[in-house]
């Protein structure tokens, strides 16, 4: 063989392996995260920012960052950009696609503390980045690798520096405030926000309130406004929130870091305003209210602080008249709920056997604090078991609002077509000053019967006849003959005789007896008596599970209840005003009655309460107590009805 074709293999090899090192690769696809600090000593007090980058080798970028952040810090953020990369690698060229997401903390106590882990969606799955420590230093210590003259870190989403860039806003705004055009690029601040004159000729608070005059329930909305004459500042840690004893709250704006930024000039001087608080207030009691004073610490060169509290600045106290809705036009049954809602429902099945349940999905949609409860149709063959809640709450121009659905069982104890009723939602409508009832017909249900037995076989068909040797004996020789011994002849025959009938009357009396005992039974499990009873087991449950709306819901069903297995006065149809006064023209002494209103009317404050389980305890006891005082007297008040009926 010739020395070139020996050395061919070598050669091919060696091509080979040129041209896998020349030819472009195709990196694996994956995810890059990391996390890094601004600082890594900072005072209390002091904001530090926090960044995580994520790059991915493919076109499909990473999303939704989350931060990991341990208690004693308050989070802004985060700030979410986008980034592109390219690179290269050996003979390849990569291109990186990805994302930068900022956050700004600042801690509220000192100590060492562990900062993140960070995790971005990337793939339909979660990739983290490790976390990172971050030393926060007691008041009055610096860190060792700055001086007291560094300016604090940068926000990048702080919406109080609206002209783009906090490094350089100081000396911006110097230029600003000769009229540059760029100030006047901001919106212009309503009327309504603009003061008559300025409290303070640096910086103040704002206090707004919608309205000084509500019912109780309605929703009266607090807005708060932060003005600044000396450009940016910054939201110092540890404001003190307004105070609001009497109402229930839910918070709309928290902070001012994503609301709008308005410019307005008083007495020619520049000023800024933004919205830092927001709140929706719901009075729970008539009389004159108070809503306490917000203090908002400033944070700024310009306005003489950059760390700690701030310059701190108060509003006023606030005082709103609240009256209760008008008793004149008040529906029955009416438990407070205000606001302009509308009520649909569902059921599921319209067919089933006796003893079955149907799903009963009701749905309350409109503006206003959710009702907490439904009025239930009193049927016969129904009983409503309690619903399960589901809210989808909502806000729209800073109004409380949403969803919230009623899912309930009812369970179905007679045959037939059973009428379900109505449910129904009394409400007092603010805006027109008028009650309204939301009523929604719920529509029939067909309940079977349980099959009976096969039929037996036709007593008329025709049996064969009795055989000619069955009815006459023959001899089988002749000579004197026997007489013949017949059953009648017997004694047992006739006590058999006798015995028969009696058994057959004996039997039919236990049946009859069997079936008053059942129906009796049925009959008082049907009672309101038993359902009072089963109420108040519903009641504990609630108080156990801390639920104080159930626990309304069950106390207000056995006082109804047991009032009309006592009375017979249905005291769901009747002014809660009047119902002492028609339960003692019923023979119920008045005592007693007081003590069923004023347990209707504790029930009713525990619903709109902020849940405190003694008073909710207290209730259910006071209730329980009730329930078995009417119970026990129910059949001499109902002798003494039936004398006042024939006299």
């Amino acid at each position: 063989m010739k020395p070139a074709l020996r050395r061919l293999p070598a050669l091919l090899r060696l091509i080979a392996l040129l041209g896998f090192a020349l030819c472009p690769r195709t990196a694996r696809a994956e995810v890059e995260l990391s996390l890094s600090l601004g600082a890594r000593e900072v005072a209390l007090g002091e904001a530090v920012q926090v960044k995580l980058e994520a790059m991915s080798t493919d076109g499909d970028a990473p999303s939704d960052p989350e931060l990991t952040v341990p208690s004693g810090f308050e989070v802004r953020g985060p700030s979410v950009g986008t980034r592109q990369q390219v690179s290269i690698s050996g003979f390849s060229m990569v291109t990186q696609t990805g994302i930068s997401a900022t956050w700004l903390l600042t801690a509220t106590r000192p100590g060492l503390f562990a900062i993140g882990p960070a995790t971005v969606s990337w793939k339909g799955q979660r990739r983290q980045a490790e976390a990172v420590q971050l030393q926060v230093l007691p008041s009055g210590q610096q860190p060792r690798s700055r001086s007291r003259s560094r300016r604090p870190p940068l926000d990048p989403f702080d919406s109080f520096d609206p002209l783009g860039g906090n490094g350089g806003f100081d000396d911006l705004f110097d230029r600003l405030r000769g009229g540059n055009s760029r100030f006047d690029q901001l919106p212009a601040a309503p009327n309504d926000l603009v003061p008559e004159r300025a409290p303070d000729d640096l910086a103040f608070v704002d206090a707004h309130i919608d309205t000084r005059r509500a019912v109780v329930g309605q929703q009266v909305t607090l807005a708060i406004y932060a003005h600044g004459a000396e450009g940016l500042f910054q939201e110092a840690p540890g404001a003190r929130e307004p105070s609001h004893p009497d109402f229930l709250a839910q918070r709309l704006v928290e902070d001012g870091s994503r609301q709008p930024v308005y410019q307005y000039s008083r007495d020619g001087e520049r000023w800024i305003a933004v919205k830092v608080r927001e709140i929706a207030l719901f009075p729970l009691r008539a009389g004159r209210l108070e809503i306490g004073a917000l203090e908002f610490g400033f944070l700024g060169r310009r306005y003489g602080v950059r760390s700690g509290d701030g310059l701190r600045r108060s509003t006023r106290p606030i005082f709103i008249d609240v009256s209760d809705p008008p008793k004149e036009g008040r529906p029955p049954g009416y438990a407070g709920d205000v606001g302009n809602f509308e009520l649909r429902a569902t059921v599921e099945p319209r067919s089933i056997p006796v003893g079955g349940s149907v799903a009963v999905t009701a749905r309350v949609k409109g503006r206003g604090r959710l009702p907490g409860a439904l009025l239930l149709p009193e049927q016969a063959g129904s009983e409503w078991l309690e619903p399960t809640l589901r809210d989808d709450a909502s806000v729209e121009n800073s109004v409380v609002g949403g969803t919230r659905s009623f899912s309930y069982l009812v369970r179905m104890t007679k045959p037939g077509t059973i009428d379900l009723g109505s449910l129904r939602l009394p409400l007092f409508d603010p805006a027109t000053g008028r009650y309204r009832v939301q009523s929604f017909a719920l529509g029939n249900v067909r309940v079977e019967a349980p099959a009976s037995a096969s039929p037996a076989d036709d007593p008329a068909a025709p049996k064969p006849g009795p055989r000619l040797s069955d009815l006459v004996r023959f001899r089988p020789a002749l000579g004197a003959q026997a007489p013949a011994r017949y059953w009648t002849d017997r004694g047992f025959y006739w006590w058999g005789l006798g015995l028969g009938p009696s058994l057959v009357l004996g039997a039919a009396g236990l049946i009859g007896l069997a079936g008053r005992v059942r129906r009796g039974l049925a009959s008082r499990a049907d009672s309101q008596a038993t359902h009072a009873t089963r109420a108040l087991g519903d009641a504990r449950q609630a108080l156990a599970a801390g639920t104080p709306g159930a626990v309304a819901s069950a106390v207000e069903r056995a006082l109804y209840n047991a009032i009309e297995w006592s009375t017979g006065v249905k005291a769901r149809a009747v002014l809660r005003a009047d119902l002492g006064r028609e339960l003692s023209a019923v023979g119920l002494p008045e005592e007693l009655a007081a003590r069923v209103v004023a347990a209707l009317d504790a029930s009713g404050q525990l619903r709109f309460g902020a849940g405190d389980p003694a008073r909710a305890r207290a209730v259910v006891d006071d209730a329980d107590a009730l329930v078995k005082q009417l119970v026990r007297r129910a059949p001499r008040a109902r002798a003494r009805a039936a004398e006042e009926a024939r006299a």
